[in-house]
């Protein structure tokens, strides 16, 4: 059986600390979302040049995902009062990681450019939100990619781990309060 890797994370200030465990291309998935919102984001942190050709993100579980330091640093945001929790280091504004609303369905979109290390997460296999030139966007690989979430996801609820989540208490609410971008 193949190792699986694990791979550490940090803010830019190295406030905020972790592990990415079990990391394997055939239970992630790399891929490069180009949508609104994502560039936006990246924008709103002084990283609008990087996200110009979309955002690179490995798709897991959230028990994957092990915060070593700065767990009270992390604090998410969002463009809508029930959109995605975009999580961003409030030490120095980087952005870390994208999560849903709440933790029914267990997803972490984990952002690459804060690993230490990115051979272990494959090569990407999808982009999401690409402008076709018509003024609509579309997926390439996008059937592969949902299909990976809905498998993760089910699989993590039926094996108790989607309980490991260091991003929603017990209780299912957010280790801290969702704050709307400006």
């Amino acid at each position: 059986m193949k190792q699986k890797s694990s791979i550490p994370f940090s803010c830019r200030c190295g406030e905020v600390t972790g592990t990415l465990h079990r990391v394997d291309p055939a239970e992630g998935t790399h891929v490069v979302c180009h949508c609104n919102s994502c560039r936006s984001a990246m924008e709103k942190a002084g990283l609008g040049e990087e996200a110009q050709d979309g955002v690179d993100l490995f798709q897991t579980t959230p028990d994957h995902i092990e915060i070593a330091t700065g767990m009270a640093r992390l604090a998410p945001r969002r463009f809508s009062p029930k959109g995605l929790l975009r999580w961003h280091a409030t030490c120095c504004n980087t952005p870390m990681f994208n999560t849903l609303p709440g933790p029914a369905i267990p997803f972490a979109g984990v952002l690459v450019r804060n690993l230490e290390g990115t051979a272990a997460l494959g090569p990407v296999i999808a982009h999401g939100f690409v402008d076709k030139g018509n003024g609509k966007q579309g997926h390439e690989n996008g059937a592969t990619v949902i299909w990976r979430v809905i498998k993760r996801a089910a699989l993590a609820r039926l094996t108790g781990k989607a309980r490991s989540n260091p991003f929603f208490e017990r209780d299912g609410q957010p280790t801290a309060q969702p704050q709307l971008f400006d």
